[in-house]
């Protein structure tokens, strides 16, 4: 039992992505436990776009192996991370303007009416699909002014919370994000923050990618640095300060692999 409760909900090992003569990924590594939130940092060009496409099946890895509970996966396409799991939201957040909340929630799945002669026309089921969509937004306490408003009309950090939710309402116990917080006002910000801490009361793991230590520190448990393609540390965000992570990002400070190295040579 203490094995399954122990078990990594994900875990990326030794990932490397080459694009020609270029390495986009050298070796790269993380593990997501149950109900943690997952920062991801490092400079531009550090990999983190790249390991985040491997992980959502965007791009295959060149080498390496990505387990979900322990057991390996194969993703060669974005289906692939989903039926894992996994669900990722990128910054343009894939909305469409014109729909309202309830339907951005469900886009593309949308539930076909039990009625016999509804269904024979495959006209969708609105009111099954308002209160779901309702449901999982008071789940995760998002404030929005109606299910039924249209995105256009919603602020930038409802539409983030919303993105959010959606991937909760299919049964994600994964979500990525990518930066989540980017181009928010400080108010929105925090109730896309306070959105986040939600999701592990869901029983749902959380990657953030993002280049602000700050709000990454109010919210992760730990933080993963990459630098120039390669996973440099990891560290517990109660054990660390923003100074120690900006400077393993920078390389001011030397990364855990770094230093194992350095203790290795000889006198």
């Amino acid at each position: 039992m203490d094995d399954l409760l122990s078990q990594p909900v994900l875990e990326a090992r030794h990932i490397a992505r080459h694009f020609g003569a270029v390495i986009a990924l050298a070796d790269a590594s993380l593990t997501l436990n149950k109900n943690e939130v997952l920062g991801l940092v490092g400079d531009n060009g550090a990999g983190k776009s790249t390991l985040l496409k491997i992980l959502s099946g965007i791009i295959s890895a060149s080498s390496g192996e990505v387990l979900v509970d322990g057991t390996p996966i194969q993703l060669r396409r974005a289906q692939d991370a989903m039926d894992a799991g996994i669900e990722t939201v990128y910054q343009d957040l894939a909305l469409v303007d014109t729909m309202t909340a309830y339907q951005n929630v469900y886009l593309g799945r949308e539930e076909i009416s039990k009625n016999p002669v509804a269904r024979f026309f495959n006209l969708v089921d609105d009111r099954q699909m308002r209160q779901r969509a309702r449901e999982v937004l008071d789940s995760l306490q998002v404030k929005i002014p109606s299910i039924n408003v249209t995105v256009k009309g919603m602020s930038g950090g409802q539409r983030q919370c919303l993105a959010i939710a959606r991937a909760l309402l299919w049964g994600r116990r994964i979500v990525i994000l990518d930066e989540p917080t980017a181009a928010l006002g400080v108010r929105e910000t925090g109730q896309v923050l306070d959105v986040i801490r939600e999701l592990r009361k869901q029983d749902v793991s959380v990657i953030i990618v993002s280049h602000n230590m700050q709000q990454l520190m109010s919210v992760a448990d730990r933080i993963t640095v990459m630098r120039l393609g390669r996973s440099i540390a990891t560290r517990t965000v109660k054990d660390t300060q923003v100074s120690e992570i900006v400077g393993l990002i920078t390389g001011a400070i030397p990364g855990d692999h770094q230093q194992e190295a350095e203790t290795a040579l000889p006198a």
